[in-house]
């Protein structure tokens, strides 16, 4: 397995986390966990040379070769797999916040969904489908991808820093554990109006947004070690106790701490690495 990072132009980096290619050369492997936690970042994933198979939150969903995908975020962990042969699969990553700046429809939509392009920009999304899948090399496919992105961000609009863009530096400047409550009061805004704005624009609220960055957070260092002990005493900084932090765990891994640091799941950690 493989990830190659990509540079994003920079009208588009600011929104976006990870530009990224993953490379297999026989499908994903069965043996290993092929488990994504969720991360509070949304996606723009398309898979090139082979399909992908996830199945989370209650439900399987298939994305074939050549489509392209909008993931919402999600808050609950997914299992990957895909057919047994050359993989190759384009993925953008947007921080919490930027997704909002290429699509204008409510996020909400989206929350814990996997949508094909065309479903959300109808015949827009159909044309960049067909473009993607008809490029001959790789690089042309990333070439794509990027000069859509910088379109959909013209075509939009939204350059001016938002509500939402202050609200998750807040968060951020507090470690992912700012009263709710509080936070509105400094924004100058009621925690109902936050609410709303975060649906919209991310799809979810804002207490778990930060409850999954927080999670994110730990994660990406327990993605280097896998040391379980560690990850639960740097957790009392940010849940109430040891048994909240656990439960927490097992809602966004599936597994308790110690379980899932036994587990192999390269394809889940490689994304952490970068």
């Amino acid at each position: 397995m493989r990830l190659i990072s990509i540079q994003p132009r920079p009208e588009i980096a600011p929104w976006i986390h990870h530009f990224w290619v993953f490379e297999t050369g026989a499908g994903l492997p069965e043996v290993d966990a092929r488990i994504v936690v969720p991360n509070g970042r949304p996606k723009l994933v398309v898979p090139w040379r082979n399909a992908l198979i996830a199945r989370g939150a209650g439900a399987t969903q298939r994305s074939d070769e050549g489509e392209v995908v909008l993931i919402g975020v999600w808050d609950q962990p997914s299992i990957i797999s895909s057919p047994n042969s050359f993989t190759v699969t384009i993925g953008v990553e947007f921080r919490p916040n930027g997704l909002s700046r290429f699509f204008e429809a409510d996020l909400d939509g989206v929350f814990q969904r996997i949508v094909p392009l065309d479903q959300v920009l109808g015949a827009t999304g159909s044309r960049m489908m067909k473009r993607v899948n008809a490029a001959d090399t790789l690089n042309e496919a990333v070439q794509m991808i990027q000069e859509f992105l910088v379109e959909r961000l013209h075509a939009v609009g939204r350059y001016r820093r938002s509500l939402v863009d202050e609200a998750i530096a807040t968060m951020g400047q507090h470690g992912y554990s700012v009263e709710i409550n509080n936070l509105a009061s400094a924004l100058g805004c009621s925690r109902r109006h936050l609410q709303d704005v975060f649906r919209q624009q991310i799809g979810l609220t804002p207490k778990r947004l930060q409850s999954v960055l927080a999670f994110e957070k730990l994660y990406r260092k327990f993605s280097k070690d896998k040391d379980a002990r560690l990850l639960r005493d740097e957790a009392l900084d940010l849940w109430f106790d040891q048994a909240h932090f656990i439960r927490s765990f097992q809602q966004f891994t599936g597994h308790s701490p110690g379980r899932f640091a036994e587990l192999d799941n390269e394809f889940g950690r490689i994304f952490y690495r970068s």
